[in-house]
C-alpha cells in the first residue's frame, strides 16, 4: 500500500464509509492522465554519450527507496551505463508521471498499479520492493479499550479520502467479528498527530516507518495486521514503469531493473551500511532521523520484506496479485478509463513482469 499522503487533507471534512467506484477514480487523479511524449524527443538521450533515466519518488526519501539511493551512492547505475536522476516528490502521484511520459520509473504498489491500470493509465510493475504488505490499522497504545480491531465499531477513523484505506479498514474491523461501522473524519492536519492527541481513535500506518517512529517517540502504536483479519497478502511497494517506455527503451528498463535489484540486495545484507548511504544522501530531510532510519532498513533486511525464499529478489508474487486484485474486484473499487464500474476482472498478469529482472 502506497504511503497515505498526510500533508494533503481537506479540512473538516467528515464522511462515512460509503465506498464508490467513482469516489475512488477521483481520489487517484486517474482524470487526464494519458501517456504524452513530444514529438521528436528521446528522453533516455544524455549528451554526454550515456542514457539519462529518471525515477519518481512517492513520498519524502525514507526505505522504500534505499536500494535506489543504495545503487546511485555505489556506482551500480553508472556500471549499467545510465545517469538516474531522482525526482521529488510532488503533489503529482508517480504513478501518474510515470504513465505521462514524465518520469521513466517510479514507486508504485501492487494496488495502486491495480485500480490504475484499470482505470487506463499506463503503467506496469517491474519490481516489488516489499514482499509482505506493510501497511497496519493503528490505535494509540494507551487505549486499553480498542485491544481488538472488532471493538473500533462506532469509533473515529482517520482516513485519507480513498474508498479503498476506508476498505481496509473496514474488512479487518469485519473480519475479527465487527460490524465495521464507524465515522471517517479527513483531517487538515496529519492523521498521526491527531491519534496522539485522541482527536480520532484509529487510522492507518506503515509498520517500517511510522510503526518505528511512534515507538522511538514514546508512544507506541497498538497494530493490527490486515492479513490476520482476512485481507489477502499484497506486495505493498514496488516500482513502475509504463509499456511506452519499456517497449521503447528495453536495454534501458532491463539495466535499471537489474541495478536496482542489487541495490536492494545489499540493503538486505547490510542494513546498517545502507542505511548510511540513504541519510547520506539525503541529509536535510534524515539528518535528524538517524535512528528512524537504521531501525526501518533492519527491519526490512531481517523481517522478510525486501528478499522471499520463494523467489528472486523484485519478482512478482502471482497469488498475491490474483487474492488482492479479486479483493478489488469484489469490493467494486476497479472502474474503467470512462469511470465506469469494472464488469469483468482483468488478468492480472499483464499487470506487471520479471522479464527486466534477467
Amino acid at each position: 500500500m502506497r504511503r497515505p499522503n498526510t500533508a494533503r487533507r481537506t479540512a473538516g471534512r467528515v464522511t462515512t464509509t460509503a465506498l464508490t467506484a467513482a469516489a475512488l477514480a477521483a481520489a487517484l487523479g486517474l482524470a487526464g492522465c494519458a501517456p504524452t511524449d513530444p514529438a521528436g524527443a528521446d528522453p533516455a538521450a544524455d549528451p554526454a554519450g550515456g542514457s539519462t533515466v529518471t525515477f519518481a519518488l512517492d513520498w519524502a526519501p525514507n526505505t522504500n527507496h534505499i536500494g535506489v539511493y543504495v545503487a546511485d551512492a555505489l556506482g551500480y547505475y553508472a556500471d549499467a551505463g545510465l545517469d538516474v536522476e531522482i525526482l521529488p516528490y510532488g503533489s503529482t502521484a508517480a504513478t501518474q508521471l510515470v504513465s505521462a511520459g514524465e518520469a521513466d520509473f517510479g514507486i508504485g504498489g501492487q494496488s495502486s498499479v491495480q485500480i490504475a491500470r484499470t482505470a487506463g493509465l499506463d503503467l506496469i510493475s517491474v519490481y516489488r520492493v516489499t514482499q509482505h504488505d506493510t501497511g497496519r490499522l493503528v490505535v494509540a497504545g494507551d487505549r486499553d479499550e480498542f485491544s481488538r480491531p472488532a471493538e473500533l465499531d462506532g469509533a473515529t477513523f482517520g482516513g485519507f479520502g480513498s474508498p479503498l484505506y476506508t476498505a481496509l479498514a473496514t474488512a479487518t474491523i469485519a473480519g475479527d467479528g465487527g460490524a465495521g461501522e464507524f465515522t471517517e473524519v479527513v483531517l487538515d492536519t496529519g492523521a498521526y498527530e491527531a491519534l496522539a492527541q485522541g482527536r480520532i481513535d484509529f487510522t492507518l500506518s506503515v509498520a517500517t516507518w511510522e510503526g518505528l517512529q511512534a515507538e522511538l517517540e514514546g508512544a507506541p502504536y497498538r497494530q493490527f495486521r490486515y492479513q490476520d483479519f482476512g485481507v489477502p497478502e499484497q506486495q505493498s511497494t514496488g516500482i513502475v514503469s509504463s509499456e511506452a517506455y519499456v517497449e521503447g527503451h528495453p536495454e534501458e528498463a532491463a539495466a535499471f531493473v537489474q541495478a536496482t535489484a542489487r541495490g536492494y540486495a545489499y540493503a538486505a545484507a547490510h542494513p546498517d551500511e545502507a542505511a548510511e548511504l540513504l541519510i547520506a544522501a539525503n541529509p536535510d530531510t534524515l539528518g535528524t532521523a538517524q535512528e528512524l532510519v537504521h531501525r526501518s532498513a533492519e527491519m526490512l533486511a531481517q523481517d522478510g520484506y525486501l528478499v522471499s525464499e520463494d523467489r528472486a529478489i523484485g519478482a512478482a508474487d502471482p497469488e498475491a496479485w490474483a487474492a488482492f486484485g479479486a479483493f478489488l474486484f469484489d469490493g467494486g473499487f476497479l472502474v474503467d478509463a470512462e469511470g465506469k464500474p469494472l464488469a469483468e476482472e482483468p488478468d492480472w498478469g499483464a499487470y506487471y513482469t520479471d522479464e527486466l529482472l534477467g
